[in-house]
C-alpha cells in the first residue's frame, strides 16, 4: 500500500486536471483576453482557476510522497495528514465535491505509514532494554 498511495494521488491529480480542462470554457475565454487579470471579478472563472491549480498541489503531494517511498521505503506521515487537512474542511463546505477521495486517500495513507512504523520496529534488534 506505500507504493500505492502516491500513485492514487497522482491519478487524484490527473483527473483534477481533466475535469478542469474538459468541463471548463474558462481557459479559452481567458486566452482570448489575453491572460492578464482575465480571471479576476468572475467568479466562475476563479473557482475553475482555483479548480485547476488544486491539481497541481495534489500532484506536488503524490510526486514528492512517490519520491520519499523511493528513497527511503516509507511513506510520510505528512501526507495523510496533508490530504485530510484538505478533504475534511472541504467535505464540511462543500459537501458535494471530490473530498471523500482526499479522506479516503488521506486515511489509507497513515494506515500505510503506522504500518510501516510497526514492521520497522519488528526489524530493528533490541539494545539492551531499548529498541533504536
Amino acid at each position: 500500500m506505500t507504493r500505492l498511495i502516491p500513485r492514487l494521488v497522482i491519478g487524484l491529480a490527473t483527473v483534477h486536471f481533466a475535469v478542469a480542462l474538459i468541463t471548463s470554457s474558462t481557459f479559452g475565454d481567458v486566452a482570448r483576453e489575453g491572460f492578464w487579470n482575465a480571471v479576476s471579478g468572475e467568479p466562475r472563472r476563479e473557482y475553475e482557476m482555483w479548480f485547476f491549480l488544486a491539481g497541481f498541489c495534489l500532484l506536488a503531494l503524490g510526486t514528492l510522497s512517490q519520491r520519499l517511498v523511493r528513497d527511503t521505503g516509507r511513506l510520510p506521515a505528512q501526507l495523510g495528514w496533508y490530504l485530510l487537512a484538505i478533504g475534511v474542511p472541504l467535505q464540511i463546505l462543500c459537501p458535494v465535491s471530490g473530498a471523500p477521495a482526499l479522506i479516503v486517500l488521506g486515511a489509507l495513507a497513515l494506515i500505510a505509514t503506522r504500518q510501516d512504523g510497526a514492521r520497522e520496529n519488528r526489524r530493528t534488534p533490541p539494545v539492551g532494554n531499548y529498541r533504536l
